[in-house]
């Protein structure tokens, strides 16, 4: 499978799984961005009490790989729990580079990353958004502060 067997409303679907409208009420923020091809993630986020993150939304300006990832992010934005966060990024590597994954039931993710998979120099676009995920716990601030 290649990425020109994902068509272009293929990706346009999976980018659409995102809210991509800033939020107006008072939420915490994280960006990242790939220097070595602009793509820019803004993720919105709140901190539950039981210590789960929800992220609310998402920005940024980036190629239709990374859109797609963003996607499959968001749609999965009830389920973070700060402990996990490492390996969410980990598991999409691994599959990413052939190696053993646990991953996911999640079949038209698989789909997306396996049509990612025999195209290196895209792997940095399809993580972007998990490791933009994984800077709220590095950082554990808000950058507008």
């Amino acid at each position: 499978m290649s990425l020109e067997n994902n068509s272009y409303v293929d990706f346009l679907k999976w980018k659409s799984l995102a809210n991509w409208q800033i939020p107006k009420d008072v939420v915490k923020e994280v960006s990242a961005l790939n220097p070595l091809c602009g793509d820019e993630v803004k993720l919105y986020y709140l901190e539950n009490e039981d210590g789960s993150l929800q992220i609310q939304a998402v920005s940024g300006e980036s190629c239709s790989i990374c859109s797609a990832s963003v996607g499959f992010l968001f749609r999965n934005q009830n389920k973070f729990k700060k402990e996990f966060i490492p390996n969410y990024l980990k598991e999409r590597k691994n599959f990413l580079e052939g190696m053993e994954s646990s991953l996911f039931g999640d079949k038209e993710e698989l789909s997306f990353l396996e049509s990612v998979k025999f195209h290196p120099s895209r792997h940095r676009c399809a993580l972007l958004p998990w490791q933009t995920l994984l800077k709220i716990i590095e950082v554990n601030h808000d950058p507008r502060t």
